[in-house]
């Protein structure tokens, strides 16, 4: 009896917490965008809104805003004026440095065109040993005084995916993926417990 209850209690926590944990990671998504916009509505005397109201129409305020925002840089002009303000903010010290830097994560993972090309496993830190890794960008060889050519691989660390270090391999020695961005970030914010099937590996690693 009390095996079958612990069985049962297991099976509901294997389903309780990612749940919870997921409609707490979306509270607190909701929570952080309705605050944007939480403090104006709250402190105009316009348009009396009831309290509870508030923070909702603070979300969907501001949701509208980045649509608008992805609106207007889709023209010419509304991009111009994307350019300018941004052409400002690089003329900041250190909010130059801040805001590139967010912007690159954020295309990252999100971008049209984002700046991960594709998925490899890359023998680090040490040999026999696997790495995630996000190709960035391909070098012929030349510019590190070499015949092959090269990839920029970004390794990121576990569980934030955002940091981590940068490194130049030779193309042979990495095993490309088939699951995209979103799928490998996946398996690292759940620590591996994500597995890799076997038939998304595309090569085997060349030793030369």
């Amino acid at each position: 009896m009390l095996s079958k209850l612990k069985r049962q209690f297991f099976a509901g926590l294997v389903i309780f917490v990612p749940l919870s944990l997921t409609i707490y990671f979306v509270w607190l998504f909701f929570l952080m965008v309705s605050q944007t916009l939480l403090p104006l509505l709250s402190h105009q005397r316009w348009i009396e809104i009831p309290p509870n109201w508030v923070r909702p129409i603070s979300f969907l305020l501001t949701m509208m805003l980045i649509w608008s925002l992805g609106v207007a840089v889709s023209n010419f002009v509304g991009r111009k004026l994307v350019d300018g303000l941004e052409g400002l903010i690089r003329y900041l010290p250190f909010f130059r440095g801040l805001y590139e830097a967010i912007q690159k994560m954020t295309e990252a993972f999100f971008g049209t065109n984002p700046i991960y090309q594709s998925v490899v496993l890359v023998e680090y830190p040490r040999s026999g040993t696997y790495a995630f890794g996000f190709v960035t960008s391909r070098l012929s060889g030349k510019a590190l005084q070499k015949d092959d050519p090269h990839l920029c691989v970004f390794i990121p660390t576990v569980p934030n995916p955002t940091s981590g270090i940068l490194l130049y391999v030779r193309e042979a020695e990495t095993i490309p993926l088939t699951i995209s961005i979103e799928e490998a970030a996946k398996i690292l914010v759940s620590h591996g417990f994500v597995p890799i099937s076997e038939d998304l590996v595309k090569g085997k690693i060349s030793k030369t």
